[in-house]
């Protein structure tokens, strides 16, 4: 009997250990064969407010943005730019350009984006700038030189399911129209125009599906509408430098320039034509961070270290979390998006994150990258018309038997109190059920 009460005893303790006393708990069907994980810190005191398997590595999906953005702004800075030039390699000879127009890829995934359309088009600047001196024949060719950049395209450990939708782009050295465009299967027409494709279409009675292997050209499009001439999906992209050079000489050729794509080899005068300047960091993480964007994501990790591998820029964040007294023995990140099934994180190490940016000089600019609950981004309808509506302000992260958020909740005068990790793996209920449950779980936290 009293091996029996000392083992119940242990277990009581044990619990203890992973669910605070008094515990507010996320109660949804099929909860025993799920992993939750809760970290929601004062940010005064330190103290937890609600604390669950703290110290769990757990798949964190696009919540990792936070992380990415995070590291970018104490590493890269809020004003942070890339700069892709333009350069003219050959001699010029009256309105003739004896050489080739060439572009020095920066790694800038704002080029011609559906993000910044308010912003002056590349392809624009070059017409302009080509028109400015008069140049109307360009006998060598468009050029993109990305030679400064390996390990690009999508990452290794994104599913290969991923890969042909839009939200699974990758990241490349030179970036064009968010590396994706529309795809028309009937008549095999695309926006903008994607040379060197094939295209199978096949029509069954299921809903739509694109698929794309890594590195390949052709796009394979099933479902009950493929046949409607209206009918299109967005899909990715292999080679957005190939798109980009046939575009813009299609575009020169309107313009009255002409390209003869002539092979010349580099010789002669360098000079630059131009340079196209990034928006700043702390707008590119703001549309990261609002419209979850995968490949924006990608670039920014990259940039952290520049004509460097994915590796290297991913133990360059690690360190500097390291560096700062994180716990980072148990996370393992594959990309900067989140996308990667192998990424691991704990629900105290992106409460230490949280923390750490809510008191350092950049907290007021990564508090305001974050979508308000129930007006803004991807948790525009998360906690509509609730008494936490507009007072919690949440990155969230969602795929298959993924949901997460994290962020902060928000004092009256606009400052973060609380850091807020909400992170549950494998559930088997819906993804509606799951939502509902974990907004009962945080009004009754801050009610």
């Amino acid at each position: 009997m009293r091996k029996y009460i000392y083992r119940a005893s242990f277990t009581a303790m044990l619990a203890m250990a992973f669910i605070s006393a008094d515990a507010e708990r996320l109660n949804f069907y099929g909860r025993d064969a799920a992993t939750v994980g809760v970290y929601i810190t004062n940010l005064s005191t330190g103290q937890a407010v609600e604390k669950e398997n703290i110290n769990l590595s757990m798949i964190p999906a696009s919540i990792l943005k936070s992380v990415t953005s995070a590291t970018a702004l104490c590493l890269l800075d809020e004003n942070f730019r890339y700069n892709t030039d333009v350069m003219l390699h050959g001699e010029l000879q009256g309105n003739i350009l004896d050489g080739n127009l060439v572009v020095k890829a920066s790694g800038d995934p704002t080029i011609e984006s559906s993000h910044f359309l308010n912003r002056r088009g590349f392809e624009d600047m070059i017409v302009e700038a080509l028109k400015s001196r008069n140049i109307s024949v360009i006998n060598g060719e468009i050029i993109v030189d990305e030679d400064m950049f390996s390990d690009t395209g999508q990452c290794p450990q994104w599913v290969i399911e991923d890969t042909g939708w839009d939200y699974g782009a990758g990241f490349y050295g030179f970036n064009y129209c968010n590396n994706t465009f529309r795809l028309y299967p009937e008549s095999e027409k695309t926006i903008p125009q994607v040379p060197y494709i094939d295209v199978m279409v096949e029509k069954t009675d299921a809903g739509t599906d694109i698929e794309r292997g890594v590195n390949s050209d052709i796009y394979i499009v099933s479902g009950r509408n493929v046949e409607n001439k209206n009918f299109y999906v967005t899909t990715t992209m292999n080679s957005p430098s190939t798109v980009f050079a046939y575009n813009m000489r299609d575009r020169l050729q309107r313009e009255g320039i002409k390209v003869n794509d002539n092979v010349i080899e580099p010789c002669g005068e360098t000079t630059r034509l131009l340079r196209y300047q990034s928006p700043v960091n702390v707008d590119m993480l703001r549309v990261m961070m609002f419209d979850s964007d995968n490949m924006m994501a990608e670039a920014t990790l990259r940039a952290l270290a520049p004509g460097q591998s994915r590796k290297a820029a991913i133990n360059k964040e690690i360190s500097y979390w390291k560096s700062r007294g994180l716990e980072t023995s148990f996370i393992k990140i594959a990309d900067g998006s989140g996308l990667a099934r192998i990424d691991r994180v704990t629900p105290k190490f992106m409460a230490d994150v949280l923390t750490y940016m809510a008191k350092n000089s950049h907290a007021d600019t990564f508090v305001s990258l974050f979508p308000k609950v129930g007006r803004e981004g991807t948790v525009k309808n998360f906690l509509k018309n609730t008494a936490l509506d507009g007072k919690l302000v949440l990155k969230s992260g969602s795929m298959n038997g993924v949901h997460c958020y994290a962020g902060y909740k928000i004092g009256t005068n606009g400052k973060p109190t609380h850091a807020v990790v909400v992170i549950v793996n494998n559930f088997f209920c819906s993804r509606d059920v799951l939502r509902k449950e974990i907004q009962r779980f945080l009004l009754a936290v801050f009610k």
